[in-house]
């Protein structure tokens, strides 16, 4: 399955109200390192929309906190699920890509089998 979210940064009005909505500890303390916050807010928003498409459930079916982003050394974003999220996906992976412009943030989630 793949999953594609489309977001517009400025359609955010309260990025701190998302924020604890959405994020984990580890993704906050991320973000808080970025001078364009928003911007990464609204991406990680996406990226855990893209993920619930994947895996063909709705939003709501278990916590955003259960889909985690985090980093490899190089910056390569890779997906962590956890609770029902991690059981939604059967074992499989998720992988993502971002990309964005000055007011549209896109990410998409395909779920792979190892």
């Amino acid at each position: 399955m793949i999953g594609f979210d489309l977001e517009h940064i400025s359609r955010v009005k309260d990025e701190e109200r998302l924020l604890k909505k959405i994020a984990t500890t580890d993704e906050i303390a991320y973000i808080e390192k970025f001078k364009n916050r928003k911007e990464k807010v609204v991406s990680l928003w996406a990226v855990k929309e893209a993920v619930f498409k994947c895996l063909n459930v709705e939003s709501g079916s278990f916590s955003f906190k259960d889909i985690e982003l985090n980093h490899l050394e190089n910056g390569a974003p890779i997906i962590i699920l956890h609770g029902k999220a991690k059981d939604f996906a059967k074992g499989q992976r998720v992988e993502i890509s971002l990309s964005h412009t000055k007011d549209i943030v896109g990410a998409v989630a395909v779920l792979v089998k190892d």
